[in-house]
């Protein structure tokens, strides 16, 4: 697993009711990157990007906010489609993509954006890639990922998991159960999302992160 310079620490672009750009305003001070979650790729989240994409932008220019595209989740035509749209216009650090069944979903990993795209784990299917996200709530309820997946690991999912239910504020056992699979990897690995959908749950969770991490670096 290649060993970060600087970790990143990101969110998603849904803490509060609104949308991308006001919810990327909200924490533009507060973390290095906004993972933004297009889960589709219609008409109206088109329009929608093409009024905010500027401002998304200016937000980059201002504050040294980066993103990352959470892409869609229907079909492997938007994941296209949101790689064109994208490329170039913001500075994106990861693409974010779910297993696709098919020939398809590995001509894309192979092609010009393979290099930028992690193939996230789910509840119901691992999926190994020379680039992959670990999702440790996915993984804690549903199928779990090997050694091989972890050590191709560029990006985590950081959240609680509460009685069988994930994407809770960040919780101590959550974590210790993290830092039992990655140890010490836990902190260098490269991007790390907040998945986390409350502003005040992040803000707490941060807070978590960072006591825990200076007990397991920084009072040995």
């Amino acid at each position: 697993m290649k060993r970060a310079e600087r970790q990143l620490i990101g969110t998603t672009s849904w803490l509060v009711p609104g949308t991308y750009y006001e919810n990327a305003r909200l924490v533009a001070q507060l973390v290095d990157f906004v993972e933004l979650l297009v889960y589709t790729w219609d008409s109206d989240t088109f329009d929608l990007f093409e009024r905010e994409i500027g401002k998304l932008r200016t937000l980059s220019e201002n504050y040294g906010l980066k993103y990352s595209i959470h892409l869609p989740t229907d079909n492997l035509k938007n994941v296209r489609n949101v790689l064109n749209y994208f490329d170039g216009k913001l500075p994106v650090v990861n693409y974010v993509l779910h297993p696709y069944d098919g020939e398809e979903f590995y001509d894309l990993l192979n092609g010009d954006f393979g290099e930028r795209i992690s193939v996230e784990n789910l509840k119901e299917k691992v999926e190994n890639f020379k680039r992959t996200v670990f999702d440790i709530g996915h993984h804690l309820i549903g199928v779990k990922v090997d050694d091989a997946f972890l050590g191709n690991v560029v990006e985590l999912h950081v959240m609680g998991v509460e009685n069988g239910k994930d994407h809770r504020k960040l919780n101590l056992e959550t974590l210790e159960q993290m830092y039992s699979i990655l140890g010490d990897r836990m902190y260098e690995i490269e991007y790390v999302c907040f998945e986390i959908f409350d502003l005040r749950d992040l803000i707490d969770s941060l807070k978590l992160w960072k006591s825990f991490k200076k007990v397991k670096l920084y009072a040995r």
